[in-house]
């Protein structure tokens, strides 16, 4: 029994250190090729420059900015303030820079240690709780994307605290009585991803409570529905909370201590500029600040739902090692096709995998339709979120239907074999 529980230990060990090192080296993902505006080593890195910026701030001035992220221009020696966010992550590792002297080849290994910690957590349980394939298919999914590899360590990103809340709601799934421990858990890590910045948050949301939604489908007892539901509310109003929070704490530094006024800068320079909600005849205050991309700026805001969320049907990387973006259109209708046929033919699970493709699909539409201008922008990272679990049930559905078809003939050849030989 020992030796069984520490065979299990190496094997978990072992799978963590593999994440890692493709995390932090691309050994598998072939980034560099599939991304190849963007290599492994920089890709995102206008990004991460603004976390590089806070890193120096204390060589050049006395007084720190309140912002975790800077623009400098080494021209003038000048900060300028990333105001979109609060910048958790710059205050974070310019602490972890200047006051423990760990190196950016440090940091990074970090942010891909605690990524591939989280990320194992959430095949780790996915796998108990369904099933070993579906646990394998995330597993080798989120090893073998060159999108989850590429964000791995970059410091703006800090890919971990995307998926943070969502291991927290999966453990909570696996016993609900526990809400009290994990909802203070998801509501920090909610607020937390919200501190660093607001990007894929809708995605984020709707992926934290997925797996409650998938659970409700498949219980039988009302009870357990009913302890579900409610588990659902009370999450979704904390990660509503915790988001409202981080606002708060963004809006009162936006507004110089004037809440309101901080808000409302966000609202007029930020939502309306990169959500749903702005339109042709809103007045933005920041664009007089970007000239050079008002044209787009207010092409994205002008574009329809299905143009922008057209983009990212057609793949110009691939979806995994081995399987190019150009078959992404056939293995979405393939995975129709089969939940199809398996919801005819009753067979097993087939309720379960309908409510994931469905949940899977919302949460990654989430933020292409209601963060549309930033998405009709930012082509050059966001096919990530068809990483948010849908890219590994359409994968787990194709292969456990053709698994299952051919142990099928397998089995039928066999059954004549034996009709054969005894005639």
């Amino acid at each position: 029994m020992e030796e069984n529980k520490l065979t299990k230990i190496i094997i978990l060990f072992f799978l963590i250190l593999i994440f890692i090192l493709n995390f932090s080296n691309n050994f598998f993902s072939n980034v560099d090729e599939v991304i190849g505006y963007r290599s492994f080593r920089n890709f995102q890195d206008d990004s991460e420059y603004l976390v590089y910026s806070k890193l120096i701030e204390r060589e050049y001035v006395n007084t720190p900015s309140k912002y975790g992220l800077l623009r400098f221009d080494d021209e003038k020696t000048e900060f300028a303030n990333y105001t979109s966010s609060f910048g958790l992550q710059g205050h974070v590792f310019s602490f972890m820079y200047n006051n423990i002297h760990i190196s950016l080849l440090g940091m990074r290994l970090l942010c891909c240690i605690l990524l591939s910690i989280v990320l194992m957590g959430i095949c780790l349980i996915i796998y108990k709780k369904y099933n070993k394939l579906l646990g394998a298919s995330f597993y080798l999914t989120f090893l073998l994307s060159p999108w989850i590899v590429a964000f791995a360590r970059n410091l703006y990103w800090v890919e971990f605290t995307w998926f943070l809340p969502v291991l927290f709601a999966l453990m909570l799934s696996t016993n609900y009585s526990k809400w009290k421990i994990y909802v203070p858990l998801i509501f920090t890590s909610i607020l937390l991803k919200c501190l660093c910045g607001y990007e894929y948050i809708t995605s984020i949301m709707l992926l934290t409570i997925s797996f409650f939604i998938i659970d409700f489908f498949i219980v039988k007892e009302k009870s357990e529905k009913v302890k579900i539901v409610k588990t659902t509310l009370i999450v979704g109003i904390a990660c509503l909370l915790a988001f409202a929070l981080a606002l708060i704490i963004h809006g009162t530094l936006r507004g110089n201590g004037n809440i309101m006024e901080g808000l409302k800068n966000i609202y007029q320079q930020d939502v309306l500029r990169r959500t749903i909600l702005g339109s042709s005849e809103n007045r933005f205050v920041s664009l007089s600040q970007e000239d050079e991309f008002i044209g787009l700026t207010k092409a994205s805001i002008e574009s329809s739902i299905f143009k922008t969320v057209k983009k990212y049907f057609n793949w110009q990387t691939n979806i995994i090692l081995g399987i190019p973006g150009k078959y992404f259109k056939f293995i979405f209708i393939a995975t129709i096709a089969i939940l199809e046929y398996n919801l005819l033919q009753n067979k097993k699970d087939h309720v379960r995998d309908i409510v994931m493709f469905v949940m899977f699909l919302f949460t990654t539409l989430s933020w292409y339709i209601l963060g549309k201008a930033h998405s009709y922008i930012h082509i050059h990272m966001n096919f990530v979120l068809w990483y948010f679990g849908f890219v590994q049930i359409c994968l787990y559905i194709i292969f456990k239907f053709l698994c299952e078809k051919i142990y099928e003939i397998g089995r039928k050849e066999n059954i004549k074999s034996f009709q054969i030989e005894r005639k």
